[in-house]
């Protein structure tokens, strides 16, 4: 029997909260399609794509049992942080009580110590001595977690602090609410001279040792998830709550899903105008970190934003740093904002211009086109203008005849879209005039699988149900095998 190739997935919005929850909290709604016209919905994690990090699944149309339901229950317990508020207190101001040289952190157990209690983690990695600075900006020594799968963390470059902490004085912001971004709270909660306070909301339970609650949360950020439950989130609603001017810098993983990313901080918004009682059509301002070749989602998402020419560097990214093996262009990162460009002047000597007839600062290879009427460049080449196209191009791409378009110069003619055109197109039918998920051939969810297919449905429901969470892992990983990979 012929197999139906595998389309994708994609995310299905619901009320997010009442979903069932792994030990990130509520896990999201996917669903897979396949060219056959079928689809079916599942759970699962929002915050780990590697379901090896976290392995919930959990088929929309089956029942959530009682068995499966406490097993993730005490899965969810197990994982909860074994320090209490009072008691990572306690060691905080035990370390700051002693010398540097007496402050130890444990990379491998997370924890601060002095080295009284040095003997209980002989074979850990220990990093000593800590300096009062290093304690307020735990960033610089922290050892960056960096799968690309879950909590994936890229630090800025101080340049690309100071330029955003520039833009946050431009916008007279008088508090920021730090999702990720870890340096640019340490440098407001650092700076004497900025008047402005931050709270940090960050999935990385590792800033709870040296961070007060008043000032970080553990969060996440693809389900609007509190980790310590009502009291964080009165935390964070009495700090939106206030009336001095909010701004939201959002720095997230560059392979999140955008549509969870845009529907969180839609919450965000929504939570402060609720907060501060203020009229639906009121604009919480937002800087949102994400690479330019992700633009088209961006603004499919977040319509009212634009993307400002600014290259964000990291320190410790392979690729969007400085160094021997970064993109020749420039980093890839750039800053979406909902606020006029015109706003945010750019410094001359990281090789930028003020771009007149625009009315907004461009990296120097941005070249305006007078017959596009705007600086069109988004990689940092200088693009060149096609008069066939009737815009400007990446440089190296030559206009094709036969796709009518300009493409890369090794490309496969006719591989966009319809006849070669760049219009959507339904995966399952082929129609350009909507997306799979509004398909009319595509099947009912009671109708997503053949009757072959059913009968091994109803046979796995025949066996034993895990016992375990090692038992209920290693199902799930099995199942996700066949789902994800394609």
């Amino acid at each position: 029997m012929a197999t139906s190739e595998r389309l994708g997935v994609d995310v299905i919005i619901n009320n997010i909260d009442n979903n069932p929850a792994c030990s990130h909290g509520p896990t999201v709604l996917f669903e897979r399609f396949q060219s056959n016209g079928r689809s079916r919905q599942y759970y699962a994690c929002s915050a780990c794509r590697d379901r090896k990090d976290c392995s919930f699944f959990h088929w929309a149309d089956e029942k959530f049992s009682k068995t499966k339901r406490d097993l993730w229950d005490k899965f969810i317990k197990d994982s909860e942080p074994k320090d209490t508020e009072e008691e990572l207190s306690r060691s905080l101001n035990e370390v700051l009580s002693v010398l540097p040289s007496e402050r130890i952190y444990c990379a491998n157990c997370s924890t601060l110590l002095t080295t009284a209690r040095r003997s209980k983690h002989k074979a850990c990695t220990l990093i000593t001595p800590l300096t009062d600075i290093q304690l307020t900006q735990p960033s610089s020594f922290l050892p960056p977690r960096e799968s690309a799968k879950k909590e994936a963390q890229y630090l800025f470059a101080s340049s690309s602090v100071d330029v955003i902490i520039n833009m946050l004085v431009k916008l007279q912001a008088k508090r920021v609410l730090c999702v990720g971004a870890p340096r640019i709270y340490e440098a407001i909660a650092m700076s004497e001279k900025l008047e402005m306070s931050a709270l940090m909301l960050d999935i990385d339970e590792r800033f709870q040792s040296f961070f007060k609650p008043q000032s970080f949360l553990r969060y996440n950020m693809f389900n609007h998830y509190f980790f310590d439950g009502k009291k964080a989130k009165e935390t964070y609603q009495n700090f939106i709550a206030e009336k001095e001017k909010l701004v939201l810098v959002s720095d997230p993983p560059f392979g999140g899903r955008m549509e969870l990313l845009a529907h969180n901080m839609k919450r965000i918004e929504q939570d402060w105008r609720t907060a501060r009682h203020l009229d639906p059509q009121e604009q919480l301002p937002v800087l949102f970190i994400f690479p330019y070749f992700m633009e088209p989602q961006v603004l499919h998402n977040l319509s009212d934003f634009v993307m400002l020419d600014y290259q964000i560097d990291y320190d410790n990214h392979p690729l969007y740093s400085s160094g021997p093996k970064s993109m020749k262009n420039g980093s890839a990162v750039r800053v979406y904002v909902n606020q006029p460009a015109s706003l945010f002047s750019f410094p001359e000597s990281e090789g930028y211009h003020y771009c007149k007839p625009c009315n907004r600062w461009v990296f120097n290879n941005n070249k305006h086109c007078k017959k596009c009427k705007g600086c069109m460049s988004k990689d940092g080449r200088t693009y060149r203008h096609c008069d066939q196209c009737m815009k400007c191009v990446k440089p190296s791409w030559l206009h094709c005849t036969e796709c009518s378009r300009c493409q890369p110069q090794d490309h496969k003619c006719k591989s966009h879209g319809v006849n070669g055109s760049s219009k959507t197109i339904c995966h399952i039918c082929g129609g350009s005039d909507h997306k799979r998920t509004d398909c009319p051939k595509k099947k009912k969810r009671g109708e997503s699988f053949s009757s072959e297919n059913a009968g091994k449905k109803k046979k796995r429901r025949k066996q034993a149900l895990p016992s375990n969470l090692s038992e209920e892992r290693e199902r799930n990983l099995d199942i996700l095998s066949q789902i994800i990979s394609s």
